[in-house]
């Protein structure tokens, strides 16, 4: 009996070592698909914004400067979270990360969603931190999308701040959405669960979830808290 259940508990260790090979491999192909084409964009970003030298082109050229910011971000947070994905045991990158131009590049990034939702953004203190960059901007370009999905359709309200206390950097977004039940504040930060107002909305429900693994990584914590009102708080701490 010992026996065909050590065979049994060998046969299943042989699978999941297959199946992690498995998802490594697919991770692997996935990073290359998902950031070429991002490659691509912050190549031609250049080469234009390098093409609009007259003085009437200034405009453009800080555009297209805040879009190549933004498809940097987004291609290193790419490359990040898929190695995160298949290597999450190595130890973290931790850099000062300057979490106010940060910000600035992500809302830069969002422009065009903020402006077809006539959302207010309101940016606060956003003290440096020690940390690893791209999936920092993880955290943050989740809770912002957030923020504007599960927002008003029209003139929402969204605020980001932050405040260093002692040892740790606490961070916040608010936004006026619907206030998430207390018996759910916990739960949306598991995989593929949602907000109360997940019907007006797509996406597969795991961006809590990442920004709760990467805040854990960090040695910080997450929640989410009501605000007077209407709309919810979401914060994380990360040590200085």
């Amino acid at each position: 009996m010992l026996e065909r259940e050590i065979e049994r508990l060998s046969a299943r260790v042989t699978e999941l070592e297959d199946e992690k090979a498995r998802v490594e491999a697919f991770a692997a192909v996935a990073a290359h698909e998902l950031i070429e084409p991002l490659v691509m964009t912050e190549a031609y970003v250049t080469i234009v914004s390098e093409r609009l030298h007259a003085p009437e082109h200034a405009d453009s050229r800080r555009d297209l400067n805040a879009l190549g910011r933004g498809v940097a971000r987004m291609r290193m947070l790419t490359e990040s979270l898929l190695f995160e994905a298949s290597a999450s045991e190595r130890p973290l990158e931790r850099r000062p990360v300057d979490v106010a131009e940060l910000v600035s590049d992500l809302l830069s990034l969002l422009r065009p969603e903020i402006v077809a939702r006539e959302a207010r953004v309101s940016v606060r203190e956003l003290p440096e931190v020690h940390g690893e960059e791209a999936l920092l901007t993880g955290v943050f370009t989740n809770l912002l999308i957030n923020a504007l999905k599960y927002g008003p359709r029209k003139g929402s309200t969204i605020v980001v701040g932050g405040s260093r206390e002692g040892a740790v950097c606490r961070y916040f977004v608010d936004s006026d959405g619907p206030t998430i039940p207390a018996a759910q504040r916990a739960g949306i930060f598991e995989p593929f669960r949602r907000g109360p107002a997940e019907r007006r909305t797509a996406g597969a429900g795991l961006g809590l979830a990442i920004c709760r693994r990467i805040v854990d990584r960090h040695g910080g914590d997450i929640s989410v808290v009501p605000l007077d009102g209407v709309g919810n708080r979401f914060q994380f701490t990360l040590p200085v």
